[in-house]
């Protein structure tokens, strides 16, 4: 009985995968510089400095543990309208890089955040 229980535990082999992954790239994104000019710049009237600011806490706070309703609800709406966003702002390179990037790292922490939920 105890083996079953700790059979039951053990988490799906693609949802370690997933943290790994989202690990990695919250690594890499956290050393990639904000674009300059986009501190100022708002594509379709969206602030980019808040876009940053809303994903990377959740993306943070995803790699942590579990994300309570209110965090998963604005990743998954950031998610959405950074997706609308991206090709906006194609005439940058290192923005559409940084962001990309960011977008990347938000649907994997999604990912992650959808597996504990399971």
């Amino acid at each position: 009985m105890a083996m079953l229980r700790h059979i039951r535990r053990r988490k799906p082999t693609w949802m370690n995968e997933s943290r790994r992954r989202l690990s990695q790239n919250w690594e890499k994104f956290r050393h990639l510089p904000f674009p300059s000019g986009f501190h100022s710049r708002d594509p379709d009237g969206e602030c980019m400095v808040m876009m940053d600011a809303d994903l990377a806490g959740c993306i943070s706070s995803a790699t942590k543990g579990r994300l309570n309703d209110r965090r998963s609800k604005i990743l998954h709406s950031r998610i959405a309208r950074l997706g609308e966003i991206l090709p906006l702002i194609r005439d940058d390179e290192n923005a559409t890089n940084y962001f990309t990037v960011l977008h990347e790292t938000a649907i994997l922490a999604a990912e992650v955040d959808g597996g504990r939920h399971a």
